[in-house]
């Protein structure tokens, strides 16, 4: 009765083209104490769903009709963070083929169920994971909000118990360790369990550590050893192609990520990957094979980004075939609302016309993509733009850009890695594109510091305006939005209350919140708000 119980509690979604899996799904459910049922036939109109409510258990099927699977949906929602790790997802199917299992099991369903099955057997599977979902939800709901300190308190009370979960909860907090920034921690565990039990997940948490204390060959070798042992293990292709990029050596990641698709080729992630590297590496043919073949093989799912179309685009232009990369962006226009989609597709639009002649309508298509706030736009879109800013000549507003990109996320290793490739892509040397990154990086530092030299020498009004001026600027850098904040509450508690400054004070310690929940700085200004007088 507890467990009929515990399932009424939880909201179930249902995905399966065929109306006769869908009622027999329905009414296992039903019967086995389920009451919140969501039963649809596509992914979309499962992400509409999930929109406005969140989901305990996504029960999806492989093969949906249109062309779209369940791998792909939860390829969409994880890398998006569009699933809480509390939610149970379970892919149903009847292919057993080696891609598929190998493909859906990467994307980490919770459980993977080959038809035909019992209600029993669907019945047991749930109690099961009904189990560690309730038994592990606490760190799970920590990770949801990035508070890595919080995962790692949480592990270690479920390790206490050296019970069936021991393992799991040490793999979380392996993974807390590393982005709590405790990499001797990290190592101290991962070599823990490997005395336990050769597991791979540690001996690639090994490489991560190595990688991140800047012992990248040491890394690398890890990574291959893992793989002579374990050549199905994902996880560590994607390591090693990392690793061996970020050491320059671009032709060996792409061997590497060609390797990866060989044994899985079904994530659009990886084929991203493999079409950038050989992009980079000025194999212009084998991006546009694996593009190509990515979007038609995708092309109804939810994964597609504007960039896919962007990158076919730009290998159409480098292969001297303008006309086509014309036509891969109209063929996106349409597909896509958001800004930094469109201003994606306009920025391949405006290389495309230069390539082919249009001049007119080159200008055009960039000036629409330099129209946007590049404070609203992600990285992904800006490195786009600064890229056909290069193409088309316009160097000094590339490089701008490219600046407010690495100095809006200053502590992002991908970021700069994309500028890094915008800037060498352009003919700059390798040398020369750190040297211009790590000059963007150094010039917000100094703007931070100015700042906060000026509030502790009694310049507020200086400080406010340099300090909130860079902020609106540069909104995901949080040292910058956190001070502003800081300064803005200084000056209220000395000046007295200004409804203005109040709310924009007010605005950054929302943003920094926001970002990061548990920020040292938010204390601080809170602090300091309580000392202003409101009338």
């Amino acid at each position: 009765m507890a467990l009929v119980n515990q399932f009424s509690s939880k909201r179930v979604l249902v995905i399966d083209d065929l109306a006769g899996m869908r009622t027999q799904l329905q009414m296992s459910l039903a019967n086995s104490g389920f009451e919140k049922l969501h039963v649809v036939s596509s992914i979309r109109e499962a992400i509409a769903l999930m929109d406005v409510g969140r989901y305990d258990i996504i029960l999806c099927d492989y093969f949906l009709g249109d062309g779209t699977n369940g791998q792909q949906f939860l390829e969409y929602l994880r890398s998006r963070d569009l699933i809480s790790r509390n939610a149970i997802f379970i892919i149903i199917t009847a292919e057993s083929s080696y891609e598929s299992v190998v493909t859906a099991a990467e994307c980490a369903p919770d459980d993977y169920l080959l038809k035909p099955f019992t209600a029993e057997q669907l019945n047991k599977r749930l109690e099961r994971l009904v189990e560690r979902q309730a038994h592990l939800h606490d760190v799970h709901k920590a990770a949801d909000a990035k508070d890595w300190p919080k995962v790692i308190v949480e592990c270690d009370r479920l390790l206490e118990a050296k019970d069936k979960y021991y393992i799991e909860a040490s793999k979380i907090k392996g993974e807390a360790l590393v982005k709590s920034g405790r990499l001797d921690d990290a190592a101290k565990l991962y070599t823990q369990i490997l005395a336990l039990r050769p597991l791979p997940w540690a001996k690639l948490g090994l490489a991560h550590v190595a990688a991140l204390k800047g012992d990248k060959t040491a890394a690398a070798e890890m990574a291959r050893e893992l793989l002579n042992e374990h050549n199905q293990y994902m996880g560590a292709y994607d390591f090693l192609g990392g690793v061996l990029a970020e050491a320059g050596d671009k032709n060996g990641a792409l061997e590497v990520m060609q390797s990866a698709r060989h044994v899985s080729p079904g994530t659009l992630n990886r084929v991203r990957r493999v079409a950038e590297l050989a992009l980079d590496t000025g194999q212009h043919e084998i991006a546009e094979k694996v593009m190509s073949e990515a979007l038609e093989k995708h092309k109804y799912s939810p994964v597609r980004e504007a960039k896919d179309y962007a990158t076919l685009s730009k290998a159409y232009n480098e292969l001297g075939r303008p006309e086509k990369a014309l036509a891969v962006i109209n063929q996106a226009k349409g597909t896509f609302k958001d800004q930094a989609s469109n201003v994606i597709l306009a920025t391949s639009e405006s290389v495309a016309h230069y390539k082919a002649g249009n001049i007119a309508k080159a200008e055009a298509a960039l000036s629409e993509a330099l129209a946007a706030k590049p404070a609203d736009l992600p990285p992904s879109a800006l490195a786009a733009v600064a890229d056909a800013c290069f193409a088309m000549g316009k160097e000094a507003t590339a490089t701008e850009l490219l600046k407010q990109m690495v100095q809006n996320n200053p502590d992002d290793a991908a970021t700069r890695a994309q500028a890094q490739n915008v800037l060498t892509s352009a003919g700059k040397g390798e040398e020369e594109a750190k040297a211009m990154i790590a000059l963007s990086v150094r010039e917000v530092i100094q703007i931070n510091n100015d700042g906060v030299r000026k509030a502790e020498a009694g310049q507020i009004v200086e400080a406010v305006q340099l300090l909130t001026e860079a902020a609106n600027r540069l909104p995901n850098n949080l040292q910058i939005v956190g001070n502003a904040s800081l300064v803005l509450a200084l000056d209220l508690a000395r000046n007295g209350y200004q409804a203005e400054k109040l709310a924009e004070c007010v605005r950054f310690r929302q943003l920094l919140a926001s970002k990061e929940p548990n920020h040292p700085k938010l204390a601080q200004i809170d602090a300091m708000l309580k000392k202003v007088q409101q009338p």
